[in-house]
């Protein structure tokens, strides 16, 4: 079997180029050597794929009718050789979406294993969590961590969510849960409060996340809203980031799930955190991998999480080194 699908990448390279002598060149072999393979090519496919002159190269109708064909089988050949590599080479793979990149329990753990663990090569790719959860299911990639919705003390989805028939046939292992909990801009009355009570909610706009976070932790968010009397605001954009700054901005409550400090929220009015009275919800950072046999590298990975999550505190995440209370900052866009 040609691992390096060279037939197809040369019909490609020739398509492309229109031209044998360039075709030749961009794949590094003599032109007669190109010619003669394409020649063989399209002896064992039965058909020709191009029609020359002694000027230009065309593609015939079955060539152009084959080469979508070919270009996949040349991408899904430079897939498979990359997972080749990365098996060969004991690599681990761990997608994380882009969102988590902040979250400062994510980066520890993956920093901690990193250098712990010198010898496995780590690769961490930035998708979507529908991506990695699909590349999961596939075993693309060995893990991934996300944030899940937390409802009544556990990890649940709606039966309408895309992600929770995903996630039903992997193992978790949950690194920490955060309560969800309100922002207060700082000159509002509830900042006060160390605790919202519920009934404060009444009459108040709330701005609050959509339905990428989880439709089972969204629908107990509204419903435990409008129930108090409270009125949902809906901002343009309603992923956690978005409703926290333009709560910020707009100088409204706003939910926050917790994960992602005060930073993106410099050069915005003042605001704090404050948790809401009866409030159980919440969402978690988790580790998830596929059932069933595991590469080395995976069981390395999950057996140092999960002493990283029995090893954290309450506060802060342990990351090898001494941790300090970090002070309660007074500048525009802190929280306490």
């Amino acid at each position: 079997m040609d691992l390096d699908a060279r037939p197809y990448r040369a019909f490609v390279a020739i398509a492309e180029e229109r031209s044998f002598s360039r075709a030749a060149e961009r794949l590094h072999v003599s032109q007669p050597a190109l010619s003669a393979q394409i020649r063989e090519f399209e002896r064992r496919l039965g058909f020709a794929l191009f029609a020359r002159t002694s000027r230009t190269v065309e593609l015939t109708a079955q060539g152009r009718m084959f080469l979508g064909n070919a270009r996949r089988l040349v991408a899904e050949t430079e897939v498979a050789q990359t997972a080749a590599r990365a098996i060969g080479a004991n690599q681990l793979t761990v997608g994380a979406a882009p969102q988590t990149v902040t979250i400062p329990e994510r980066m520890a753990l993956l920093e901690r294993f990193a250098a712990m663990r010198p010898d496995i090569p780590l690769r961490v790719t930035n998708r979507s969590d529908a991506r990695h959860l699909a590349e999961l299911a596939r075993r693309e990639i060995e893990l991934a961590v996300v944030i899940e919705p937390v409802v009544g003390g556990a990890v649940s989805y709606s039966p309408l969510d895309p992600l929770g028939p995903l996630t039903g046939e992997l193992e978790r292992l949950v690194i920490r849960q955060r309560s969800i909990r309100l922002l207060v801009p700082r000159e509002d009355k509830l900042s006060r409060l160390a605790v919202l009570p519920a009934r404060a909610l009444r009459g108040r706009g709330i701005a609050t996340i959509d339905r990428t976070h989880g439709i089972a932790l969204t629908e107990a968010l509204s419903a435990a809203v409008q129930a108090e009397g409270g009125t949902l605001i809906r901002p343009p954009e309603r992923n956690a980031l978005a409703v926290e700054r333009h709560g910020a901005l707009t100088r409204t409550l706003a939910v926050t799930l917790g994960w992602y400090g005060s930073e993106h929220l410099n050069g915005l009015g003042p605001v704090v955190a404050r948790p809401v009275e009866g409030w159980t919800l919440a969402t978690a950072l988790t580790l998830l991998r596929a059932r069933g046999e595991m590469s080395p590298g995976t069981a390395a990975f999950w057996e140092t999480a999960e002493g990283f999550a029995a090893g954290l505190t309450p506060e802060t995440p342990k990351t090898g080194m001494p941790q300090k209370k970090m002070p309660v900052r007074g500048r525009t866009g802190s929280w306490a």
